[in-house]
């Protein structure tokens, strides 16, 4: 093989090399980004932020509703055996379709935010008020 087929070779490897290392740096900034988005949404309470993954107490804890409201709601009389079960497993052990125990979560917090408004995306304080600063 001569000098400039060998030259010629390696120049291109390293431009698909450095394709792919551009592709991958965009692609994780935009995931990045909408992570970003996601998670802003659903700190502000946006319901539609529900996730398959998601498992009802992290619900509770994200969207300001009791866990003892959920499990009424879906008709679970025993919490603990599904505590730590995401809610794709839930579909799954109650044979119900995954959209909708999603859509009747998403209901439920609705539900318990038009009945509850002042708590339904601000928690009570765990602590006292800060404390003031002295004039000098």
């Amino acid at each position: 093989m001569s000098e400039r087929v060998k030259l010629f070779i390696v120049g291109l490897l390293l431009s698909v090399g450095l394709g792919l290392a551009i592709f991958c740096t965009i692609q994780t900034v935009q995931a990045v980004q909408r992570f970003q988005r996601e998670r802003q949404l659903a700190m502000a309470g946006d319901i539609s932020t529900l996730r398959p993954w998601m498992t009802l107490p992290y619900i509770s804890r994200v969207y300001h509703v009791p866990e003892s409201y959920l499990y009424q709601w879906l008709h679970i009389s025993n919490p603990q055996t599904i505590r730590h079960v995401s809610l794709k497993a839930l579909a799954s052990r109650f044979n119900r379709p995954l959209d909708a125990l999603v859509k009747e979560v998403q209901t439920a917090i609705l539900s318990y935010r038009k009945a509850h408004p002042k708590s339904s995306l601000h928690p009570a304080p765990t602590h006292g008020p800060p404390a003031r600063r002295r004039k000098a």
